[in-house]
């Protein structure tokens, strides 16, 4: 599917997120491209294979995301991408995103209501992916620190501390509307 194929590390995706939904979005050419699956779980598509059927193959990009686990070779994941265009049409196309209340809706008038004008006046909406997870990484090394010091976690405090606010200025930074 799609008439464009690219190789992608994990770092180089960037990631919105709305009610505990990431969609993940790789920039190609300079133009964002959204991972399909994400885009169908918050649009609530039952069927995503048949919602992406309905797109025109210029809109459709495969990918291979290639990862890797604590500085280890990881392994590769083919993933199928979006194109803006694509995007919308999605959007559009989908049933629940017109129906008041359901998380598909909401979804929507996020995406039309913060998102593209975010991106409209600064070019960019998200954090992203590396900056997550390098945080990420970071707190998995707190806690691991944290539960082997048992009861004197007066000595993690400060480094808890940091971490929090740390993952605030990300958000801040990137994606100030949620905070």
């Amino acid at each position: 599917m799609g008439a464009t194929k690219m190789i992608v590390k994990q770092d180089e995706l960037s990631v919105i997120k709305f009610d505990g939904i990431d969609v993940r979005i790789i920039t190609h050419l300079g133009e964002p491209w959204f991972i399909a699956n994400d885009v169908c779980l918050a649009l609530e598509h039952s069927n995503p294979t048949k919602a992406i059927k309905s797109l025109n193959s210029l809109e459709l990009m495969t990918l291979t995301l290639s990862y890797s686990h604590s500085g280890k070779r990881g392994g590769a994941r083919k993933l199928l991408a979006v194109s803006e265009s694509g995007f919308y049409k999605l959007i559009a196309r989908s049933r629940k995103a017109i129906q008041q209340g359901t998380f598909a809706y909401r979804f929507s008038n996020w995406v039309f209501g913060e998102v593209i004008p975010a991106i409209r006046k600064t070019g960019a909406y998200g954090v992203p992916w590396a900056f997550l997870n390098d945080h990420a990484k970071r707190e998995k090394e707190y806690l691991i620190e944290s539960s082997k010091r048992g009861r004197n976690l007066e000595a993690c405090k400060k480094w808890k501390a940091n971490l929090i606010a740390e993952e605030q200025a990300l958000w801040k930074k990137y994606q100030p509307e949620l905070i």
